[in-house]
Parts: structure tokens; sequence; C-alpha cells
């Protein structure tokens, strides 16, 4: 089950799915010309979830930047294994 926990169109919105899925929020901040989008995915459990989500989202995040700017995007399973990869080995230090 879903349920939105915050909103304030145009600039925030925070919602939860399904069970141990945590919470993400979403906010844009205007930025002269530009706009800042900020993803912040809390409550997540143990460092295999939290590098497994943080490569998903950045992976994403990555093809939306490039079709911004309408650059042909990576293709996502194999940037996510890269970032994946390299979460673990951030996580693994901290």
């Amino acid at each position: 089950m879903s349920r939105i926990t915050a909103c304030d169109p145009p600039s925030l919105l925070s919602y939860t799915w399904g069970q141990d899925c945590g919470e993400v929020t979403f906010e844009l901040t205007p930025q002269g010309k530009n706009v800042l989008l900020v993803v912040t995915h809390r409550r997540l459990g143990d460092r295999g979830t939290i590098a497994s989500v943080a490569a998903g989202w950045h992976a994403h995040l990555g093809i939306l930047a490039d079709r911004l700017i309408d650059r042909k995007p990576q293709g996502f399973w194999s940037t996510y294994m890269r970032l994946e990869a390299d979460y673990e080995k951030r996580l693994a230090t901290t």
C-alpha cells in the first residue's frame, strides 16, 4: 500500500510504498534558470539494500539528466551494476 506522507506542490512530495520500502522524498528548488532535484530515500535497512537502492536512484537520475540535455543516456542495467559495486565499496568503509 502506498501513502503520501508530505505534499507541497510544486516543490515537495514524500511517499511510502510496499512493506519495508522506506520513504522517498523529492524536493525541487529553483536555482536561477535551473531547478535542483534532491531525492532522499529514508528507512532502508541493511547496507546491501542501501547500496542497491542508491545505485538504482543514481542510474535513474543519470538517465533523467541525460534526457534533459538531449544526450543519449547510458544503459540502465550496466550503469546500475557498476554503481551498485561502487556503493557497496563505499558503504563497507563506514
